[in-house]
């Protein structure tokens, strides 16, 4: 019998050996059994909202304000609607649409004005929180191109409005946890079924067999990487159009010429520019400029000089630029951001374009920097919307695309504006640190490509100059001074008197000369009609809606029959 007990006692020893052996291997090999509370995960506040925004979280937090949704102003227009601007002077939110101004006080944002029509809402469109100012999202998803949705259990806020870029979607293979690190011995969220499409997050490599994902439904977390099925790259989509103005457009290809002058002047003169120029359709004359700080404007506006022009078959197209920001301390933050000044500005502009029968608007800001450039952006929707309410164009001027530039946003001006004039040239300017050409053919050709991948060909016209830039260099190869400006004639006239004759080189697609005097090397690359002919065929080629020349008095009557030529072939 004892030896019996001793035999139950080493076998019972054993299990329990096993058992406690089992349950290490059990710890060590189970998954988390553990379901994490969203709670506990997402610790946001009673009245706060996570955003999520093209399927993943942003840091910003929405709230929540008598059963109204909420987000940071700048959030919305970060994210969802590049249009909604926000002037936080005045406490004033400006929207502009195709179909008019959206305008909403702060002092009363239970109604808002769209155009001259007052509209009434059952919920505050503007919220303020300390210095941080929300916009309600009902609103936003009301005039913006996005789908939106609230979720609760965590309060969260889904919003797509990117419907352009490519993302990493796959389907679950099988049912399976959602845990919150990449491994099976973390917790889990949620239980996910098989077929369930998510979206994988590629910024994130696998671990342990684990992928990062996010739920449509806005829950980030793990799933084995073994379980994405079906990988497929799309984009989000959505029933919404986008909101395009609509396009005054000319009947024919526009050849436009950049008339400059320091004063007024009368048909004379607009004769004396253009008599040779048979081809010419729009005249752009230098007019207008900013003043001051007030949203006031300088004029050498001319009643004879727009009759004149009308008489030849032109359309007149008043410039304004920003030229003498130093001369006048223009501040232009403070003139395109102040919603009061902003409109002021637009007024004056309108009135003198309607004073002067004006057919168009050429707006030439140069100033403009990366800080500025939400308020010029805001400045030309809102200019736009009075001009074509009096039917008159507005056309913008920017050099050509680069990265540097990118602020200027041009597939947005593309949407807004009647015409993007990409200026062509000053590929070296005044400024340049090296010789070079004004305007090489490459130059013209990449920069042109470029600028079609952000706005239509019927909205893109291609400025070409009349001038180019005599270098002048040490023997070392610097630059001894800042280069001297040629007009056509001037730049051949210059050669000849120095004895030189320029060649053909290949890769500017211009003639080139040099020369040394009075110890200095001297450079220049030529602008004359076969130089001028080759970029008007890239310009056509492409489909462009016209040309441009800087400016009226730098060419020479036999360069308008080459333009002329390429004119005719667009009829």
């Amino acid at each position: 019998m004892k030896k019996r007990l001793t035999v139950i006692f080493i076998l019972f020893v054993i299990l329990a050996l096993f058992a406690a052996v089992g349950m290490i291997v059990f710890k060590k090999f189970a998954p988390s059994f553990t379901q994490r509370p969203m709670s506990e995960q997402y610790k946001i506040g009673k009245e706060e909202a996570l955003l999520i925004i093209n399927g993943k979280p942003v840091e910003a937090r929405g709230k929540l304000v008598s059963g109204v949704v909420y987000v940071p102003v700048e959030i919305a227009a970060g994210y969802m609607n590049e249009r909604i601007y926000w002037d936080d002077k005045e406490d004033i939110l400006c929207l502009a649409t195709s179909g008019g101004l959206i305008t909403v006080n702060m002092a009363d944002s239970l109604r808002y004005t769209l155009g001259k029509e007052t509209k009434e809402m059952s919920y505050q469109a503007l919220y303020q929180d300390g210095e941080t100012t929300y916009v309600a999202m009902e609103f936003v998803a009301q005039h913006s191109r996005i789908n939106y949705s609230y979720m609760q259990e965590p309060n969260r806020i889904l919003v797509q409005s990117d419907f352009e870029s490519s993302n990493t979607f796959a389907v679950l293979a099988d049912d399976i946890r959602l845990r919150v690190g990449p491994n099976k011995k973390y917790d889990y969220l949620l239980e996910l079924k098989k077929a369930k499409e998510v979206l994988v997050d590629t910024s994130s490599k696998a671990e342990n067999g684990y992928q990062k994902i996010f739920t449509l439904e806005g829950i980030e977390g793990y799933v084995p990487e073994e379980y994405l099925t079906e990988k497929m790259e799309k984009a989000w989509t959505t029933e919404k159009q986008e909101d395009i103005f609509p396009q005054i457009k000319m009947d024919k290809k526009i050849c436009l010429g950049w008339h400059q002058m320091t004063g007024v002047v009368g048909s004379a003169d607009l004769q004396l520019k253009t008599s040779q120029a048979t081809s010419l359709n729009v005249i752009s004359p230098t007019w207008f400029a900013l003043s001051d700080n007030k949203g006031n404007i300088s004029s050498l506006a001319s009643a004879e000089y727009v009759s004149a022009a009308h008489a030849k078959g032109m359309k007149v197209w008043g410039l304004v630029n920003d030229f003498d920001e130093k001369k006048n301390n223009i501040n232009i933050k403070k003139i395109l951001g102040r919603t009061s000044i902003r409109t002021k500005l637009i007024n004056n502009l309108v009135t003198t374009a309607l004073r002067y029968n004006l057919d168009g608007i050429n707006v030439d800001f140069e100033k403009i920097t990366a800080k500025t450039a939400p308020a010029y952006l805001e400045f030309l929707r809102e200019l736009v919307l009075a001009c074509h309410a009096n039917n008159i164009v507005v056309s913008v001027d920017d050099y050509l695309p680069t990265e540097s530039s990118s602020f200027y946003n041009w597939a947005e001006q593309g949407k807004v504006v009647d015409y993007v004039i990409f200026m062509a040239y000053d590929e070296h300017y005044s400024g340049s640190k090296e010789s070079g050409s004004v305007s090489s053919l490459p130059f013209v050709k990449n920069g042109v490509e470029l600028g079609l991948k952000y706005i239509p060909a019927e909205r893109v016209v291609v400025a070409l100059p009349f001038y180019t830039r005599l270098w002048k260099e040490t023997k070392k190869g610097k630059l001894a001074s800042r280069p001297a400006v040629y007009g056509m004639s001037s730049a051949e006239s210059l050669l000849q008197s120095q004895g030189v004759t320029s060649e053909w080189d290949e890769a500017t697609g211009q003639y080139y000369a040099e020369y040394k005097a009075d110890n200095y090397k001297y450079r220049i690359w030529l602008e004359e009609e076969t130089s001028l002919e080759k970029k008007l065929e890239v310009v056509f080629d492409n489909k462009a809606a016209g040309a441009a020349f800087w400016k009226l008095g730098f060419e020479r009557p036999v360069t308008w029959t080459t333009i002329a030529k390429y004119m005719q072939k667009q009829e």
